[in-house]
């Protein structure tokens, strides 16, 4: 008996060790930046860093088909009622902008849970979508007019 236990336990110990959360069946990589799943949390993973409304969505491997659905959510996952998702489908992907929605509008900035769906398994993430920095505006009439008076005057 005991000969056929020990390769028992050898066989299965790694697939226990590997043994990954339901909600995060595979890796996914949100603007450069890796989702990680919280000890105790177990409804998400989240990506730690905001990212920019067009960053890249990648996963480890290409799929077949690869669905996002991204609703509006507060920053502990609860999605905000009566906010239409974002709606991403891809063929033959191992990556996608999250500005390929399907309506063509850019995440507006806020935070997100979205349902990533590959291969038949679905991993849920929660990100921020950062707020474009503002861009310094100069008004180059206003420096124009300066140079003109210093040098006529």
């Amino acid at each position: 008996m005991k000969r056929l236990l020990i390769p028992l336990v050898l066989l299965t110990a790694p697939l226990h060790a590997e043994e990954r959360p339901l909600i995060y069946p595979f890796d996914i990589t949100l603007g450069g930046v890796k989702a990680e799943v919280k000890e105790g949390n177990m409804l998400f993973a989240e990506v730690p860093k905001p990212v920019a409304a067009d960053a890249t969505l990648a996963l480890d491997e290409e799929v077949p088909m690869l669905i996002i659905n991204a609703f509006p959510c507060k920053e502990d996952g609860t999605v905000e009622e009566g906010q239409p998702a974002a709606v991403i489908f891809a063929n033959q992907v191992k990556e996608v902008k999250l500005d390929a929605t399907m309506d063509k509008k850019k995440l507006a900035p806020g935070t997100y849970l979205a349902n990533v769906v590959a291969n038949g398994k679905t991993s849920r993430i929660v990100f921020t979508v950062a707020a474009p920095e503002a861009k310094a505006s100069v008004d180059f009439s206003k420096i124009l007019k300066f140079l003109k008076a210093k040098a006529g005057g």
